[in-house]
């Protein structure tokens, strides 16, 4: 009985999942949203530890499209970033009180149609309609303060299951280009933006793969699906994904997307510099995990990473995702403009978002997907692509998005083993893709800093043989101890520091635009 009940269930969430698409419609490239309205005035509140949280991102979300005054969460990271705006910081009222709840729907109530209704198993499903409704979240904790405020109850989803609200016009009113998988327990953040975009937001923690897939089989080709689920893990949710055609945006943790939506930039430009080099073996180092949009907006700029004093000694490359110039602007005019002379941006990862492009079943899809990817690119003055596949090295759909997109070159490293195809590399039209030969990352044999450093100094120094060639992943979170152990979690640039600081006289550190000029040059 439970095997026909789950039949009935995902027959019926393919009905309504295909129900008014057309072939035209799953063909359509994906864009990031982004917010309406540039703020120009942002009250700073705290991120509420109760379920007020639910209420306030739904406002900051609803505000995003309908005010250039929002309110603004709190982060470690704002005031890093409010700079590259013109935006005013109200930090606290008038009378010097903080901006809570009552203040802040006191400021906003007059943008909003009403209030929607919901208890913890139905939030999600009220985040997907405040959109539609214009109106923001509310558990019944809180029901009082939002009708002292003068807002009525627009709907009403207690007890609301989500196979039901499937079959609810609202559904197939939502988007079919972007989707949302995020336990409600993480708001603030991530959600405001669900609700910014008008898009359907679903987390189930028991869901297989193959109901993961069914969840989101309503898309259309190329969508964009934000978050992060745990609970299945990395493996089969971006299988998953990939095999809908549609890229992960890893930004479960992200806040304030919906504000930061809203601010562009234009003409960023990278300050790597160009210097001549001959002869020797050449290694080039690209630190791993640039897509994730949490970590780009978050702590990315700590001491072990892109704030690290030992940064700007050496040439090293750092990952960027395709989102950055429409959803974190301020951030990458930040980061762009802090670059030295050795950085470099590498566009990360797999396509607009994680994906595992040889999985993709539509190849007209692929092909969009990567001309918008040129664009991305283009935009972030990036002209190297960073693909993480599954098994995917010799797969045509890497030549697709070598072809379709700015792209010089791909750095490949493979899900199962980052180095497992030992710097392998073949050519498409003239422009390579070379396979990470080594990978900085402890307890894995051969890939501590001694390891690698004796690994590469008895490879031939030779230009013209392949095997002279070394590009090397380094994993974000591995590094060193305080006590100089290469440990999980440590300090990953003085890792690489110790590495570099081992290579002999005969090893060339370069940028990822003269890798792949020397080794097409040398080998192509």
């Amino acid at each position: 009985m439970q095997v026909l009940k789950r039949i009935f269930i995902y027959l019926l969430i393919l009905f309504t999942s295909l129900s008014g698409l057309s072939f035209s419609d799953r063909q359509k490239v994906t864009d990031f949203p982004k917010a309406a309205k540039e703020a120009k005035t942002l009250l700073l509140t705290e991120i509420p530890s109760d379920g007020s949280a639910l209420t306030l991102a739904s406002m900051q979300g609803l505000l995003a499209n309908v005010s250039d005054k929002n309110l603004l969460f709190r982060t470690a990271k704002n005031s890093e970033w409010l700079p590259f705006t013109n935006a005013e910081l109200i930090s606290t009222q008038a009378d010097g009180s903080p901006w809570d709840l009552t203040a802040l729907l006191k400021e906003f109530a007059p943008f909003l149609d009403g209030y929607i209704l919901c208890d913890d198993d139905s939030a999600a499903i009220a985040l997907s309609l405040a959109n539609q409704k214009n109106s923001i979240v509310v558990l019944p904790a809180f029901e009082e303060a939002v009708q002292a405020a003068g807002l009525t109850m627009t709907a009403d989803v207690r007890g609301m299951s989500d196979l039901r609200f499937r079959l609810t016009p609202e559904f197939r009113k939502l988007r079919r280009d972007v989707a949302f998988e995020q336990p409600t327990w993480l708001t603030p953040r991530l959600m405001d933006y669900a609700v910014m975009s008008g898009a359907y937001v679903w987390y189930d923690a028991a869901a297989n793969r193959a109901e993961h897939t069914n969840a989101f089989r309503f898309l259309k080709d190329n969508a964009l699906i934000f978050g992060w689920n745990n609970d299945l893990g990395e493996y089969k949710t971006v299988s998953s994904v990939s095999s809908l055609n549609a890229c992960l945006i890893p930004a479960d943790w992200a806040s304030n997307l919906s504000v930061l939506s809203g601010f562009s930039c234009e003409n960023l430009r990278q300050k790597t510099a160009v210097s001549a080099v001959s002869g020797g073996r050449t290694v080039c180092l690209l630190m791993s995990d640039g897509d994730n949009l949490q970590w780009f907006v978050g702590s990315y700029e700590d001491v072990y990473h892109f704030g690290s004093s030992v940064r700007g000694r050496f040439p090293f490359a750092w990952g960027v995702p395709a989102s950055a110039a429409d959803l974190a602007a301020p951030l990458a005019q930040r980061y762009y403009g802090k670059m030295s002379e050795n950085d470099a941006f590498v566009l990360s990862l797999s396509g607009l978002g994680y994906t595992f492009p040889s999985k993709w079943t539509n190849r007209k899809a692929l092909r969009n997907m990567a001309e918008t990817l040129g664009q991305k690119m283009k935009a972030l003055d990036t002209r190297e692509l960073l693909v993480l596949d599954d098994d995917g090295f010799d797969s045509k759909a890497l030549d697709t998005l070598l072809k379709q997109t700015q792209a010089n070159g791909i750095f490949y490293i493979d899900y199962s083993n980052y180095a497992g195809m030992k710097g392998k590399t073949r050519f498409v039209d003239g422009k390579p893709i070379v396979a990470a030969r080594y990978q900085l990352w402890n307890g894995m044999t051969g890939c501590s800093p001694e390891e690698i450093a004796a690994a590469i100094n008895a490879l031939p120094a030779d230009p013209a043989d392949p095997d002279s060639y070394v590009f090397i992943i380094v994993h974000a979170w591995s590094g060193l101890s305080s006590s100089g152990d290469f440990v999980e979690g440590g300090n990953t640039m003085t890792a690489v520091e110790r590495l570099v600081n081992q290579l002999d006289a005969d090893t060339r550190l370069v940028s990822p635009a003269q890798f792949f000029e020397r080794i097409t040059a040398n080998c192509g």
